[in-house]
């Protein structure tokens, strides 16, 4: 018997014409790891919130799930909440009360149990995911990546039989993702909960799945083991959503009854038998590291001895913060969860001053927040891009959905929403917190291309992101976040290669094989012997 049964599932959101979800059927069986992906928009969202009911948007439903063999739609809320976990991707939505231990039991008080079994089940979850020094804190003083954590303890305080995730890591640093993630593996290996989720970074995922989804315009295109998956659709467009191994492995194999490799280990190997002359004791040098950008070029940004803090006797948020970043330049921060860079955006933009030192914006600012939704004041998309050039409008690609309200878009297409909006303003220098939070592949590659058109354009770009493969494809230069200030920066090349941990996965794939390669394109001209551009 499956324990989640799917039977030609449709859904419509109000005022529209086609599908989000489009006659979906499956069958998941109890214990099993599941991942979805998709574009951004492919229903993956829709259809994880329809498998519990008090979360599915507002909308006409059509078709069936079944739970356990019993119509979801007759299962209890209480029951819904006892047995069907669900982690949201924005990691604040899900938090309600202001201490730790209180968001431990809050769902607990709420079912009414006993006094003593809540002590006793917040007691035992805080050992198990290692927070029990936490319990007395606020939950406003956690970081990114203790919040999701907190969330999920939250859920598995309940012992659900499933685990739902709508991508959990979208706003999680790499190391905290990773951790994440890892405390999911643990989950469903030492209790048997199935998992089902949806993620962009498939690489962090795949290796501990057993079956893998893909979504494409509200429909289930494939479903099944995850190496037959990639090989079926080896062909298709979709395997821009893959792991990076996997895109450089379809992109120069051509022995293709090889196992596709998913992980970062797998592409070593791989890579070590493509390029057995390579294993030397001296690595490989791929070309020289990129000239560092002329310093005396015209200044967009620059700030000396900053230092900011929300509260007169707070604790310092920003401390001593340096840089600059010139003109047309794309600047990437990278940095953990918690460290500042979001409330260094907000000074960069003027939204909070600083107490001391100086700064100096050379042209108007405009910045994309790290919540997009802050942005949207108008009922529709289409009101809110009324005053969006159609060049913009175009690249968004959000013509089919004009009419949905912008709340019930995925948070893909939250984001290019919102970066419409920043690109209408017209503004000298580009502020991005988080730009490609829950976009796909395909979102990114047009996203890293606009980016670099806007730089030619003399416009400047300072990002700050978690996708570390992102800034190493399309940054210029990087600066690493730490303490309230930039620790380490350097070209893109001086980067990647001089950090040990901080690195994209090209570089890790390639350690001691390859020297001074942090990108796909990279890698891919040098296993086809071309000259990278």
């Amino acid at each position: 018997m499956a324990q989640i049964e799917i039977q030609n599932l449709s859904f419509f959101y109000p005022n529209e014409i086609s599908p989000a979800v489009e006659n979906v059927s499956l069958k998941i069986h109890q214990g099993e790891y599941v991942v979805l992906c998709g574009r951004s928009g492919s229903g993956k969202s829709t259809l994880l919130r329809s498998l519990k009911p008090v979360l599915r948007p507002y909308g006409k439903v059509e078709g069936s799930v079944f739970f356990e063999n019993c119509d979801l739609e007759q299962v209890s809320e209480a029951v819904q909440a006892k047995k069907i976990g669900f982690v949201m991707q924005s990691v604040e939505h899900q938090l309600v009360t202001d201490k730790v231990w209180h968001e431990l039991s809050f769902g607990l008080e709420n079912l009414g149990c006993r006094q003593q079994v809540i002590q006793a089940r917040v007691a035992e979850i805080a050992e198990y995911f290692g927070i029990t020094d936490w319990l007395n804190n606020c939950v406003s003083r956690l970081s990114g990546g203790q919040k999701q954590l907190l969330n999920l303890a939250s859920v598995m305080v309940f012992n659900p039989d499933i685990l739902i995730m709508d991508e959990p890591t979208a706003q999680l640093d790499p190391i905290a993702a990773e951790r994440f993630l890892e405390m999911v593996q643990k989950i469903n290996q030492d209790f048997g909960i199935t998992v089902l989720l949806s993620e962009h970074r498939l690489g962090d995922v795949l290796q501990a799945a057993d079956r893998l989804g893909i979504m494409e315009h509200g429909k289930l295109i494939d479903f099944g083991a995850v190496t037959e998956v990639l090989q079926k659709n080896r062909n298709r467009e979709l395997i821009k959503l893959m792991p990076d191994c996997a895109q450089i492995f379809y992109q120069v194999e051509h022995d293709l009854n090889q196992e596709v490799p998913i992980s970062v280990k797998q592409g070593r190997n791989w890579l070590k038998q493509k390029a057995p002359d390579l294993r030397t004791e001296s690595p490989v040098s791929f070309g020289a590291p990129k000239q560092r950008t002329n310093q005396k070029s015209e200044q967009a940004v620059r700030c000396s001895h900053i230092w900011f803090r929300y509260e007169r006797t707070g604790r310092d948020i920003i401390e001593d913060l340096s840089f600059q970043v010139n003109r047309g330049e794309i600047y990437a921060v990278l940095g953990g969860n918690g460290t500042g860079k979001t409330t260094a955006m907000s000074v960069l933009a003027g939204v909070y001053k600083a107490y001391r030192g100086r700064m100096k914006i050379n042209g108007k600012t405009s910045l994309l927040p790290q919540d997009v939704q802050t942005l949207f004041c108008k009922d529709t998309v289409g009101e809110e891009l009324e005053e969006v050039p159609q060049n913009i409008q175009d690249f968004v690609q959000l013509q089919e959905l004009l009419q949905r309200h912008p709340y019930d878009l995925s948070g893909g297409q939250q984001q290019k929403l919102g970066l419409a909006k920043v690109l209408a303003s017209g503004a000298d220098i580009l502020l991005l917190d988080e730009p490609t939070k829950g976009l796909d592949g395909f979102s990114k590659e047009q996203m890293g291309k606009m980016l670099k058109e806007l730089k030619n354009r003399d416009k400047t770009i300072i990002l700050v992101s978690h996708d570390i493969d992102f800034c190493g494809a399309y940054a210029d230069r990087c600066g690493l976040f730490a303490m309230g200030r930039m620790v380490s920066e350097g070209t893109v090349q001086e980067f990647f290669c001089e950090n040990r941990f901080y690195i994209t996965t090209i570089r890790k794939m390639t350690e001691g094989i390859v020297q001074g390669m942090v990108n796909k394109e990279e890698l891919r001209c040098f296993l086809a012997g071309e000259t990278a551009i």
